[in-house]
């Protein structure tokens, strides 16, 4: 992913109302019913079953974006490219090592991997990440992943050589499962036809539920790869067999795709809905009445978990979305449940790594905070707001991504979410056409991001 705040205010305040207004009136609703809505028995069965989820552990990371280095790392057109997107890609390869040897130690029984694999979807890049994943596996924890919008015919797959961009081989998506053959789709009980999600048996009476949600087939040569999320009617169709086949053989389930399925701050979906599956009330009912109790997500690279609820029925549905390994806080999860149907969620973080020897972490955050709020005044700026003016709205504005990034959310007694006092005319349009995102970005919904006890049969958390 292209971090969110990248594309801050790149359109005109009114243009982008009316845009908005237009593209969501024309929306297009997927034509699918669901079977359980006219199968009374299935219905039933559904409404009676509580699903048992029997005791396990498992780690996730999210959004390594592993660049392979030999693709180059110096000259004006990586810089130039750092300068629009700050992920951490210098480091992405010390990040996943580290990151890989800490797993190692960890007590758990698999590992799950939420796309964004690499960079931008270099082959090298690829058969490097799946080097280090096989590590995982020698280690006696088996992983499983789907792709990111970053990974599959990627018109932006580059190597770097002084002021020159040229292009490097990608992959397909035959090609993507290929690689990765050994985390997921060799050993999948069911494979999708029409993608590239599948359902693995994680051990006996649990099933995941892979997903591949991109739309990697829209892809153009040349062009940044597409950001939303989308499932086709023939994967609705798939998705819900499998559930179904998974509720008549009392199987849990556990749900893993790339984009958001649950809204994880107010005015998400209006100003960052590409990082939200379309049509994602639909879809996250739909697991919720098979029972599915919990979704892992990232894409947006922030630690942040929300929930879902219906009332009919008293269905819950959390979306535990994982922070960017290259992106600060440098997160990944550790997930327990136990036989009292309880699933402790824990966070880790990268602390240090062979080139940051100590304060890794605020370098990470520095580097994050200042990258944004950069870009965000030279974007503000473009409004002919004047350059002090922009810049002290720019860090706000980065503070406000960086903290949401972090998750558990929290403004000290007083502060403003984004001070508007004193600011010239375009200043203060500026401010009322994003005040409401960036007042979303601080008002965390619950639960909790970090640290949290789910219990897997009321949807109650502490």
């Amino acid at each position: 992913m292209r971090l969110p705040s990248l594309r801050l205010l790149q359109v005109g305040i009114c243009a982008s109302l009316v845009i908005c207004s237009i593209a969501c009136a024309a929306a297009p609703e997927p034509e699918f019913e669901f079977k359980y809505e006219s199968d009374a028995a299935l219905r039933q069965l559904l409404e009676k079953q509580v699903p048992a989820y029997p005791q396990t552990g498992f780690i996730v990371f999210s959004d390594p974006h592993l660049y392979d280095t030999a693709l180059g790392t110096e000259g004006k057109a990586f810089e130039d490219y750092l300068a629009d997107d700050r992920k951490l890609l210098k480091e992405s390869v010390e990040i996943l090592e580290t990151a890989v040897a800490a797993i190692k130690n960890e007590n758990a029984d698999f590992v799950l991997v939420p796309g964004d694999l690499t960079k931008d979807g270099e082959r090298a890049s690829h058969e490097l990440c799946a080097s280090y994943l096989r590590q995982l596996e020698a280690s006696g924890k088996p992983v499983y992943v789907v792709p990111g919008n970053h990974d599959v015919k990627n018109g932006h797959s580059f190597r770097y050589m002084g002021d020159v961009v040229e292009r490097v081989p990608n992959v397909t998506a035959e090609e993507f499962a290929q690689i990765y053959r050994e985390f997921g789709y060799d050993e999948a009980l069911y494979r999708d036809p029409d993608s590239l999600s599948y359902v693995a048996v994680l051990k006996p009476g649990l099933w995941l539920l892979a997903l591949d949600s991109c739309l990697y087939r829209e892809n153009v040569e040349g062009q940044e790869p597409v950001t939303d999320g989308r499932f086709s009617l023939a994967t609705l169709r798939w998705i819900e067999d499998m559930l179904e086949k998974a509720a008549r053989g009392n199987n849990a389930v556990i749900a893993m795709l790339h984009h958001g399925i649950v809204e994880h701050y107010k005015g998400q979906e209006k100003n960052y809905g590409e990082y939200l599956l379309d049509d994602f009330p639909m879809v996250s009912k739909l697991l919720a009445m098979y029972n599915v109790r919990l979704v892992f997500t990232g894409h947006y690279h922030a630690q942040d978990i929300t929930v879902a609820r219906w009332t009919k029925g008293d269905k819950f549905l959390f979306d535990i979305e994982t922070g960017s390994l290259v992106t600060y806080p440098c997160p990944y999860r550790i997930v327990s449940v136990n036989a009292s149907q309880e699933a402790l969620v824990q966070t880790k973080y990268i602390q240090s790594i062979p080139s940051h020897p100590t304060g890794f972490p605020e370098y990470a955050q520095k580097y994050l905070l200042e990258g944004i709020a950069g870009i965000a005044s030279r974007v503000i700026q473009g409004y002919d707001v004047p350059a002090a003016e922009a810049d002290r709205l720019g860090r706000q504005v980065a503070l406000a991504f960086l903290t949401h990034y972090a998750g558990d959310e929290k403004l000290t007694p007083g502060q403003e979410v984004i001070q508007s006092k004193g600011l010239s005319l375009r200043g203060w349009l500026v401010v009322a056409y994003r005040k409401g995102l960036v007042h979303g970005l601080w008002h965390d919904l619950e639960p909790p991001d970090n640290n949290l006890t789910i219990y897997l049969t009321t949807g109650k958390w502490q």
